[in-house]
């Protein structure tokens, strides 16, 4: 690894999570619409939703991105509906789902969601915990989450996930699914998380 590289992964580790430009270029690259909206991307929604009961239901996602995600959580249940919460201005405003521009570190959430979605999103936080604790009390009946199961650090994922991280919220439920994956054929673990909603857990627990 080139000492170009190596500097680049520190200094990244050393963020709460990934800025807002950071998401802006991502957003706003050439084929970002067809990374996005790809079958790929959309399969993490197919295993969100097996989460989900199928009833009426307000969803607000975190890491809403261009909203292809949540189009196709409405696809799957049409009794649902679901709005964005991005950290991006350049996906927020090209959205094709309702998307609030904000920062999950600094501004407060929309009320009245009965369930908060977190799809490959938490993993770009460093303090797990403290995000964890913000949507828990933000959502009405739950919170659903998936991220890639004991993942890689790397300039974008700044944090490692398995069944231990939620080990402070009783009652949380866990599923995973191995998938290949599409850049190099290598098979890939994802967890999804259904957590029950709460008081937040006590100062200096587990997170």
């Amino acid at each position: 690894m080139g000492l170009r590289r190596r500097l680049r992964e520190w200094v990244a580790r050393l963020r709460p999570g990934n800025t807002s430009l950071f998401w802006n270029r991502e957003y706003g690259a050439e084929k970002a619409g067809r990374n996005w909206a790809s079958d790929v991307r959309l399969g993490f929604y197919d295993f969100a939703a097996g989460a989900l009961p199928r009833e009426p239901l307000r969803i607000l996602e975190i890491g809403s991105g261009l909203g292809y995600g949540g189009r196709r959580l409405m696809e799957i249940c049409p009794l649902w509906k679901v709005e964005g919460f991005e950290i991006s201005r350049v996906a927020a405003e090209q959205a094709v789902i309702p998307t609030r521009c904000g920062d999950l570190l600094r501004d407060p959430l929309p009320p009245g969601f009965d369930y908060i979605l977190m799809v490959q999103t938490l993993e770009h936080f460093r303090d797990t915990a403290a995000i964890l604790a913000r949507v828990t009390e933000a959502a009405v009946h739950g919170v659903v989450i998936t991220v890639p199961f004991r993942g890689r650090l790397n300039r974008k994922h700044l944090a490692s996930l398995d069944e231990s991280s939620f080990a402070a919220w009783p009652g949380a439920s866990f599923e995973t699914r191995r998938r290949l994956y599409h850049k190099d054929g290598s098979e890939k673990v994802d967890l999804r998380v259904h957590l029950r909603v709460g008081p937040a857990p006590p100062a200096g627990a587990a997170p």
